[in-house]
């Protein structure tokens, strides 16, 4: 007779602490970029050792969930940096006009974002990401724009779609493309009138969402994309004609 009995597993500490933190992270309660509470903080809120703590963060950091930034803490990595991007970053190096391609993808992305978070956002995403907004503009009415906010507002978006491996596909984008992109987008935005018209697309995306317009959400963040490629590709060719010349 086949027992019903099961072998009774005792698990160790550190591995109940690092399945909870990557819970935590695969259900988006810790998004990319964020800093774990420091040890001892750890040490309380978990009701554990030091040395289970210390043994669960490395396993945490050699499977890469996390990167450990000596005098800083420790903060969520994200888990699509571990794609091997060195040869396409290298390629881009050589050819800019390939992050055209590479906006492309993202612009696809964050239109998908933008209609998803239109649909299952919550109160708690619209505060982040109305928070981003303000970053933007701050109280004078003068617009600021920054790489920082921008990202910020971006990522924001994919959090309120409710599916973590947006947010972190989306950081991971951010993160390779900002050698190349951060440059001409902040020189953009110097431009004019281009920081007003870069938060009003903003504000068009935000006000979708908190509408919970989808299709309007996703076509503001399409005239956004588009406005912000078309000007990109006229700055990524004014490098390129300027290089020649040198």
């Amino acid at each position: 007779m086949k027992s019903v009995f099961e072998e009774v597993k005792v698990e160790k500490v550190s591995d109940k602490i690092s399945e909870q933190i990557i819970r935590l992270i695969v259900e988006g309660k810790l998004k990319p970029g964020d800093k774990l509470p420091g040890e001892r903080q750890l040490i309380e809120l978990l009701g554990v050792g030091r040395s289970s703590l210390r043994e669960a963060l490395n396993r945490l950091e050699t499977l890469g969930y996390i990167e450990v930034h000596k005098r800083r803490g420790n903060f969520v990595k994200s888990i699509a940096s571990t794609f091997q991007l060195d040869p396409l970053r290298n390629l881009i190096k050589t050819d800019l006009t390939k992050i055209i391609q590479l906006y492309d993808i993202r612009r696809d992305l964050e239109q998908a974002n933008a209609y998803n978070a239109a649909s299952y956002r919550s109160s708690e995403d619209i505060t982040a990401i109305q928070n981003s907004l303000n970053d933007f503009c701050g109280r004078s009415g003068a617009c600021n724009f920054s790489w920082a906010a921008d990202r910020a507002f971006h990522i924001a978006v994919a959090q309120a779609t409710q599916n973590f491996l947006r947010v972190h596909v989306i950081t991971n984008i951010f993160e390779f493309s900002e050698e190349f992109l951060q440059p001409a987008i902040e020189k953009t935005a110097l431009h004019g009138s281009n920081r007003a018209i870069i938060y009003d697309q903003h504000m068009a995306i935000f006000q979708a969402i908190v509408d919970r317009d989808a299709e309007g959400a996703r076509h503001a963040m399409d005239e956004h994309l588009k406005w912000t490629n078309e000007r990109l590709v006229t700055e990524l060719a004014g490098e390129k004609s300027a290089n020649l010349k040198g």
